[in-house]
């Protein structure tokens, strides 16, 4: 069923959501690292799901559909440049540690049905709560950091979830333009979650949406904000050293907060930000520290790759997160 789901001629990729279970359609030309497509919930025995959140709020009909929304196609399409074999090991990793040695699959976009983009949030919100509730590791790949948002909320079968926020932004705005659930407000509404326990924010740098308001109800509310050229200053393990043991740690990458060196891909360039080994220092010192429940990936903007360097970089770090937890 995999090999048909690769050479599907259908254009669409996307599920057709029911609340309990999802029910997917089948992506077309290949599947994220040719991994099986999953074509229905129900009777889900992976320990990971990758799936496509496609579509953040706008602030004007303009920005809508933006090109972060083909975000998670592109990167099915750089597959065979992420990874070659399904049993290559990772030398950084070394034993055991190839994709075949555990169990994912690719669960597909979630659909916009009728341009709502209310109801694709809820579909999203639904997706991950789904699987968090059956302990399956959710990958969720947007999409701009308005899917953040959804993403978040879906993790509320749980408690005390620390946030880490990997980005050159602090996304603490309480709205823009009159739109609560857009791509500069999603650690404002994750501080009013109840779930959630702690943010850690890594990266932050230069200019963005944020006020000196914005950074004191932040600093009030208890969010712990790591400038990128402190990172760079004191080491990643400056970071490390203040999340709590034994946690339970989420990250949401938006790749702006790596360097543009490493990350073109995305829209709001910023020179400064974290390099290659700082970045997989970071995954794997915060898998050290406890688990790593789930991983979002945002901002991705096709159209600004350079030889796919954005999309292969994604591609290893979602297989790193994967490798870090599902192999412990």
């Amino acid at each position: 069923m995999a090999s048909d789901a690769r050479n599907a001629k259908s254009s669409n990729r996307n599920l057709g959501f029911q609340l309990k279970p999802p029910i997917t359609k089948l992506p077309t030309s290949k599947s994220f690292l040719n991994l099986p497509i999953l074509l229905d919930w129900s009777n889900l025995k992976h320990q990971a799901v990758v799936f496509g959140a496609p579509f953040g709020k706008p602030y004007s009909t303009g920005e809508f559909p933006n090109n972060q929304s083909t975000a998670p196609d592109k990167l099915r399409d750089a597959s065979s440049r992420i990874l070659v074999d399904p049993h290559s090991v990772d030398l950084d990793l070394l034993s055991g540690s190839t994709l075949a040695s555990i169990s994912v699959a690719d669960g597909g976009n979630v659909p916009l049905k009728e341009n709502k983009v209310d109801q694709h949030y809820s579909d999203i919100e639904s997706a991950v709560r789904y699987l968090v509730e059956r302990s399956i590791f959710p990958v969720s790949v947007g999409g701009d950091d308005g899917i953040t948002n959804p993403v978040l909320r879906g993790l509320d079968v749980l408690n005390d979830v620390t946030i880490i926020q990997i980005d050159a932004h602090m996304d603490w705005k309480n709205e823009r333009f009159g739109e609560r659930h857009g791509y500069s407000s999603p650690m404002r509404r994750a501080s009013e979650m109840a779930h959630i326990s702690g943010i850690h924010q890594v990266g932050i740098r230069s200019y963005g949406s944020a006020t000196e308001q914005d950074l004191k109800d932040a600093k009030n509310w208890g969010a712990q904000i790591y400038l990128a050229k402190d990172i760079h200053e004191k080491g990643i393990e400056w970071f490390l050293g203040n999340l709590p043991d034994e946690g339970k740690f989420f990250i949401t990458l938006d790749v702006d907060g790596l360097d543009p060196s490493i990350m073109p891909g995305t829209i709001a360039l910023s020179p400064g930000g974290l390099d290659w080994r700082q970045i997989i220092a970071c995954f794997e010192g915060i898998s050290k520290k406890g688990k790593i429940i789930g991983l979002n990936i945002a901002e991705l903007a096709p159209k600004n790759d350079i030889n796919q360097i954005s999309m292969i970089a994604v591609g290893r770090l979602i297989l790193k997160c994967l490798m870090l937890e599902l192999k412990k």
